[in-house]
């Protein structure tokens, strides 16, 4: 288990954190993840010196991270059992608590900006699925892409591997190098004092086509409220049982003071993460979070070998760890 506090900004700053995945990211990945985050953490810095929202930021800033191939996430994305990528996103506005989230979609190359527009919708509906989900997005004005246009020669080879493979279980994917990728989400602070939060993903390999894990679902993968926002990495049915990011988001904020999380909330965070048996991801499986709460002081937390993670506020430059 590994974990560590961010530099705590003045109040009312802007600020957000990154990340990429939490599992065994080889030493010949880490460069592709290192440019990526550094990709999104400049598109995000940008928004948020411009004046932009956190759910701007928090929606572009996953954009850019579907967009890199490094990462499990629109391009790039794992492969299930069919030998097609399938993807999830979701996303929320702590200021108004309204959220958005699409699942089981093979024909998005941003699965997060049709989840934003969701958000934005009628509230008739807020969690779209497969080829709904996909009619939304072309009813609003998105163009639908080719499956194969979200495959890289990497996952082809992976799936090649995993189809030959005895006895495989989609929890092994975040503790070996061999078959995993690394889910995206971004939390930010903005100017106005507001939070968000967003996690994007393909899901984990080879699994059965139309399961959907923890990314889109509010509380599991992402959680933003007033106080603290965060977003989650790791096996989707592990942290959707533990309800990850809503407990997270409880335990800082239970700590909090009037300059911002406490170290004893920061620890209760970790508590949830390296919990043992079902009350946390640890006892279950292997995955990570980041949390961010309104004063701008931040944390991640995670159980596998590595976990890509990045940050940036106001005032400060951005940062990047594996």
């Amino acid at each position: 288990m590994t974990s560590a506090s961010v530099e705590a900004p003045p109040p009312g700053r802007p600020a957000l954190l990154v990340h990429g995945g939490a599992w065994d990211i080889p030493l010949a990945e880490t460069d592709a993840h290192l440019e990526g985050m550094i990709e999104a953490l400049a598109r995000g810095r940008t928004l948020l010196e411009a004046g932009a929202s956190a759910l701007d930021t928090v929606a572009e800033t996953v954009a850019v991270l579907e967009s890199h191939p490094a990462f499990d996430a629109g391009r790039g994305a794992v492969l299930d059992r069919s030998g097609q990528a399938q993807l999830d996103a979701g996303l929320m506005c702590g200021a108004t608590h309204r959220w958005g989230a699409v699942a089981h979609v093979r024909r998005l190359a941003h699965p997060i900006h049709v989840a934003r527009r969701l958000l934005e919708d009628d509230g008739q509906a807020r969690l779209l699925v497969g080829a709904g989900a996909e009619a939304f997005a072309e009813e609003v004005g998105f163009d639908l892409i080719e499956n194969e246009a979200l495959i890289v020669e990497r996952e082809r080879e992976r799936f090649a591997a995993l189809q030959g493979a005895d006895g495989f279980h989609t929890s092994q994917a975040f503790s070996g190098e061999s078959h995993p990728r690394g889910t995206v989400g971004c939390i930010a602070l903005d100017e106005q004092g507001r939070l968000a939060a967003a996690t994007s993903t393909g899901g984990a390999p080879f699994v059965r086509p139309g399961r959907v894990g923890d990314s889109p679902l509010v509380g599991s993968g992402y959680y933003a409220d007033t106080e603290a926002a965060a977003s989650a990495t790791g096996w989707g049915e592990a942290i959707a049982a533990v309800l990850l990011c809503g407990r997270a988001v409880d335990a800082v904020t239970a700590g909090s003071t009037p300059e911002g999380a406490s170290a004893a909330g920061l620890d209760r965070m970790r508590q949830v993460v390296q919990g043992s048996g079902e009350r946390g991801v640890a006892g279950a499986a292997t995955g990570g979070l980041i949390v961010l709460d309104r004063h701008g002081r931040g944390g991640w937390a995670f159980t596998t070998p590595r976990m890509a993670r990045g940050g940036w506020y106001s005032g400060g430059e951005p940062w990047t760890l594996l």
